[in-house]
């Protein structure tokens, strides 16, 4: 798996291979960067190698901020669109066991500064699995992860979570991407017709979410305000699936997932 931080020195693992970094930028562009065919945010795909070891990964380095943009979905005041709410949004995963989120880290090419993601390979958008009309195998699982999908939207207050920011792996695990345009200032929840269910282990880290931990995490890709109203949302999102559970019973709101160690979950 690859880690949130590539510091000299430490053991790292790109898939089943073992290399060990020793210095700060572990890994160099070998090939001319590429762009990505979807995405508003125009990121590139670009070829890292270490030792002998290859791997793709998806470059972005948007970086804007307006008084106010305009888009499909309507006027957005204080307006961001930044690479590093990827980077913040990965580490959150973490805190949370999220295990669907793939690495995200800061880097540089060319001078600038940019997240670096994991590239997912062998997979496909949610919008090209809906317009194959492919249906997943294991329904209830995949409608478990989906409810996952809802709870982190909600969280992270992304206001453009489309159907290519979902990637689906071969066996169906899915994989979320792009947070861009997330972690907006916002202290309520954006819909919360979107949540539906919850899986047990992401609301009881949800509990432990504070505005001093999440500080302590992400300070360095989030403002307070921003942190804040995180940590708000947070106990939003706990109040409402308390309640939900007291009014439901617990089985009907609740569900367990299968967890791995791996911080990114598996097939990476």
């Amino acid at each position: 798996m690859l880690p949130s931080q590539f510091g000299a020195g430490r053991n790292v693992r790109f898939g089943d291979s073992r290399i060990r970094a020793r210095d700060a930028g572990l890994a160099r562009l070998r090939a001319e960067q590429k762009s990505i065919p979807k995405g508003v945010t125009l990121p590139t795909r670009a070829t890292l190698e270490y030792n002998g070891v290859r791997h793709d990964a998806a470059v972005q380095t948007v970086n804007i901020a307006k008084v106010s943009y305009q888009s499909a979905r309507g006027t957005e005041l204080n307006f961001k669109d930044f690479w590093g709410y990827n980077v913040a949004g990965y580490e959150l995963a973490k805190i949370l066991e999220l295990n669907m989120v793939p690495p995200y880290v800061a880097r540089k090419v060319h001078g600038q500064e940019a997240s670096f993601s994991w590239w997912v390979n062998d997979s496909m958008m949610e919008i090209d699995r809906k317009n194959r009309h492919m249906e997943p195998s294991d329904l209830d699982s995949w409608n478990k992860q989906m409810y996952a999908v809802r709870v982190w939207h909600q969280l992270i207050y992304d206001t453009d979570p489309n159907l290519t920011n979902i990637l689906i792996s071969k066996d169906w695990q899915i994989w979320i991407i792009d947070c861009s345009r997330a972690f907006r200032l916002s202290k309520d929840l954006r819909d919360t017709k979107d949540l539906v269910q919850c899986d047990r282990r992401l609301l009881a880290k949800l509990r432990t979410l504070d505005k001093d931990m999440l500080k302590e995490k992400l300070s360095h890709w989030l403002t307070n305000s921003e942190i804040q109203a995180l940590a708000v949302r947070a106990v939003k999102i706990v109040d409402f699936f308390d309640k939900e559970t007291a009014a439901k019973g617990e089985g009907a709101v609740l569900y367990d997932t299968p967890r791995t160690s791996q911080a990114c979950g598996t097939g990476l």
